[in-house]
């Protein structure tokens, strides 16, 4: 479903200059406050030197494709909304279009990070009858703009690279997780002449947030990222705690030796196993947050520091499997608050989680020890 209405969002943009269609573009349908517009390289307006600087709304051309064997049909332009040279993004306003599309389930998308992947759909110029999709990944970020790689190339003969990506321009930028679509920008231009690396600079949708300014979502927020986590996850088998203990057999005896402590030879082992899936698929949710949030290396941080402590006021001889037990009750409660307004969870889960991954961590280095 995201990537549907994202297709269906993927609009193609001309200028009319006395009845020829120049200036060829890429825009994307947005929804807003009830009305509707269409987001581009506000180069795609004015053109590339400003030669269309005084173009009215009856000359800008906005067409779609029900599908890519579909002709096009055209959008009435009813005003234009804002231009903007500096960013280079321009929003008009059209008449809602007839196109069967939940535009409404389009998220707008902000504090995202490096890696994470993208999509966008455009016209290229050199053959604009029918738009074409495209995956990358973000690389790198400013204030104003990111710069995404593009998967394929662009770079077919040297100098097309640039030729080849002409007309994409205004084509929006989209993160999917699970069954939600983000907007978070559009693109402006290649890098270089031959599109150096795939690489290509975008202009982040924040910059229209005094325009579009009632339902930004903050992409590392805690729920955000539940509802990805949810849809990505990766559930740990026996299997996959057999292997890892293969390459990791000294810290899962460090693990095993603690858990005898606290229970009876016979249940250990299955205690230390279980301990292992819930380490490895935290280890999993780790990874996939910390493509789109800096709440994991934030995290890790503060473990760190906490780690001295744990060295200092933690490891110790205990007298009983009680007293050993409390102790890592204690520890892990401890840990969990201390880290609670860095995760910001309303709920405690998720603070619960990390503590608990952590301190199997201290318990497998060493870093927390106790013998009976």
């Amino acid at each position: 479903m995201p990537k549907k209405i994202l297709e269906q969002c993927c609009v193609r943009i001309f200028i009319n200059d006395n009845g020829d269609l120049v200036n060829q573009g890429t825009g994307a349908i947005v929804m807003h406050n009830d009305k509707y517009y269409v987001l581009t390289a506000e180069h795609c307006i004015t053109g590339e030197n400003g030669e269309y600087a005084h173009i009215i709304a009856d000359n800008i051309i906005i067409q779609y494709q029900n599908d890519y064997t579909s002709p096009f049909n055209q959008i009435k332009v009813l005003n234009i909304t804002e231009l903007n040279k500096t960013h280079d993004w321009a929003l008009v306003e059209i008449e809602k279009p007839n196109i069967e599309c939940e535009f409404m389930k389009v998220q707008f998308g902000d504090n995202f990070l490096a890696d994470e992947g993208v999509q966008f759909r455009g016209y290229q110029n050199y053959d604009a009858t029918k738009s074409r999709s495209w995956k990358g990944k973000i690389i790198d970020l400013a204030t104003n703009e990111f710069i995404i790689n593009v998967e394929g190339n662009f770079e077919q003969g040297g100098e097309l690279g640039s030729k080849l990506a002409k007309g994409l321009s205004g084509s929006g930028v989209y993160i999917i997780r699970g069954k939600t679509l983000y907007l978070i920008g559009h693109l402006k231009e290649v890098i270089g002449d031959i599109a150096l690396n795939n690489d290509i600079k975008c202009c982040k949708l924040t910059n229209l947030n005094t325009v579009l300014n009632d339902k930004w979502v903050d992409m590392g927020a805690i729920e955000e990222l539940d509802i990805w986590e949810k849809a990505t996850q990766k559930i740990a088998t026996d299997e996959d705690v057999q292997e890892w203990i293969s390459s990791n057999d000294t810290y899962f005896n460090r693990l095993l030796r603690k858990a005898k402590t606290l229970y009876p030879d016979e249940k250990a082992e299955k205690i230390a196993s279980e301990r292992i899936i819930n380490f490895l698929n935290q280890e999993y949710k780790n990874g996939q947050i910390r493509n789109s949030s800096d709440l994991i290396s934030k995290y890790e941080a503060t473990s760190q520091l906490f780690e001295e402590s744990v060295k200092a006021d933690y490891t110790r001889t205990v007298n009983s499997r009680s007293e050993a037990k409390d102790l890592l009750i204690k520890l892990q409660n401890e840990f969990s608050m201390h880290i609670k307004e860095l995760v910001g969870d309303k709920s405690n889960l998720r603070n619960m989680e990390l503590a608990k991954h952590k301190v199997t961590w201290w318990l497998m280095n060493c870093s927390f020890d106790f013998v009976e």
